[in-house]
């Protein structure tokens, strides 16, 4: 090629350069255009069937959570192949799906990073795959969703489509979802190799459900009822029969089966009506009561359900003279009544469920603290300590009974603990029912139950006014 005249070296190289980049960057709108197109594809084929879940690792995830179902204190194994098949057969229930597969890989985190689920998707339009990371952390027992990256092919997603694929991972990997049948408060997620390891409580299970734990019970019936005698009454029935009475001032109580009176049939044997009646008998103004106990409630639920925002709703409104919460059983007993814990409580898969349990009671203990004593700074608000329902009077001779009581007592000190660094006190219901529950609850009924019989909710009642001087 000859030389143009009045061409410079310099400007030669600079039209060579902005004819290279007019060239490559109409061969990148061409690749952009035609993966743009893809991607609208992959998203709007939604006709076509979902490819079937693996059947073996299909029916094996479906007995463990059935299996758990029926325990109160649940803990499930599950691999990463079972969890692929609960999601990819969930596939076909949603609306408008355009997925074909998800296949789930299983990352354990280290130091203070989440575990994960890496998930590849591929659409039924056959463009190209997505990947996506998803991590799982509990609030208040329940499993909090975040998908922390996404990628289509080749491409970094702009913010619509990047929200159609997060809204796709987050409905097939919604692990409350793969729960809610349980009723489930989640305690702990775990990661050991490919497998993740749930544990947690149903809110509204029945705590013993151990075949050896209640053929135990049963044998050692007979010879408990014959040493023990029930406590004196000190404190009385109540007055109120019910939930609540109005008043110029008022006593709120929050808490589980407890606080709703499970076990008796007249609320004027609770403790809450045994508790407000004491009270008002050394009072010349009426006290009200407002009691808002939910049978079954963990201190996950609690938060969850509603009954905190009620109560906080209500002391904000019309303040509060005494507050009472009892909360943590249901925490704790599903899993002491497990066979997991039923021969030996120091069993590694024992100390898995009870090690989960105690760090998240001890993060909703915070939460639940900290609101009752912004919501009322100027009562008095009594933390109830748990009794063991298993301490029956044989101590010396049961192994179980005896851990049973050293654990349960270490899991009240971690909301005691937190209690007093809040100015709550802390009422000892753990002591004086402590080898006395074969005459105060109904665990010697032809049907174990760990509620308390009136006498027992009298010394529940008896170790609130003892706190209260």
């Amino acid at each position: 090629v000859g030389a143009i005249p009045g061409l410079s070296v310099t400007m030669a190289a600079s039209i060579l350069i902005s004819l290279t980049l007019l060239g490559a960057t109409a061969w990148g709108a061409i690749w952009i255009t035609n993966q743009a197109i893809s991607v609208y594809r992959a998203f709007t084929t939604t006709e076509g069937p979902v490819d079937p879940a693996d059947p073996t690792a299909l029916v094996a995830a479906t007995a463990k959570i059935d299996d758990a179902a029926s325990d109160a204190g649940f803990r499930i194994e599950m691999h990463e192949s079972e969890i692929t098949s609960i999601l990819q057969d969930g596939l076909s229930e949603i609306e408008d799906n355009p997925l074909r597969r998800v296949t789930v890989d299983v990352v354990a985190g280290f130091d203070d990073e989440p575990h994960r689920l890496d998930v590849v998707g591929e659409f039924k339009s056959g463009g190209p795959d997505f990947e996506g990371t998803v991590t799982a952390t509990l609030v208040a027992g329940a499993v909090q969703i975040e998908v922390t990256s996404v990628e289509l092919g080749s491409l970094d997603l702009p913010g619509v489509g990047r929200g159609a694929i997060e809204d796709l991972l987050a409905e097939v990997a919604d692990l409350n979802e793969v729960l809610v049948d349980l009723r489930a408060d989640v305690q702990s997620i775990d990661v050991v190799g490919d497998t993740i390891v749930i544990t947690g409580t149903q809110s509204d299970g029945v705590v013993l459900t151990s075949d050896a734990l209640l053929t135990g019970i049963g044998e050692q019936a007979a010879s408990i009822a014959a040493v023990t005698d029930p406590p004196a009454e000190r404190v009385g029935r109540g007055e109120v029969d019910g939930t609540s009475a109005s008043g110029d001032v008022y006593y709120v109580a929050l808490g589980d089966s407890l606080a709703a009176n499970v076990g008796v049939d007249d609320a004027r044997d609770g403790y809450v009506s045994r508790l407000h009646g004491a009270l008002q008998r050394q009072r010349a103004d009426r006290l009200g009561l407002r009691n808002f106990g939910v049978s079954g409630e963990t201190s996950g639920t609690l938060i969850r359900s509603g009954q905190l925002d009620t109560a906080v709703a209500f002391l904000e409104t019309n303040g509060g003279e005494y507050v009472t919460i009892d909360i943590g059983a249901n925490d704790l007993l599903g899993h002491l009544g497990s066979d997991d814990c039923a021969d030996d409580l120091d069993a590694a898969p024992c100390r898995t469920r009870i090690e989960g349990t105690f760090t998240t009671y001890a993060e909703n203990m915070t939460a639940i603290f900290d609101r009752l004593v912004a919501a009322a700074p100027e009562a008095t608000i009594v933390f109830i300590r748990a009794y063991n329902p298993f301490s029956l009077g044989l101590a010396d001779a049961v192994t179980f009974e005896r851990r049973s009581d050293v654990i349960l007592d270490e899991f009240n000190d971690v909301a005691a603990a937190l209690a007093a660094e809040r100015g709550i006190l802390v009422a000892d219901a753990f002591t004086p029912m402590q080898g006395t529950t074969g005459v105060t609850t109904h665990m010697l009924d032809p049907v174990p139950d760990i509620h308390p019989v009136p006498i027992g909710y009298d010394v529940i009642a008896a170790s609130v006014l003892e706190v209260l001087g």
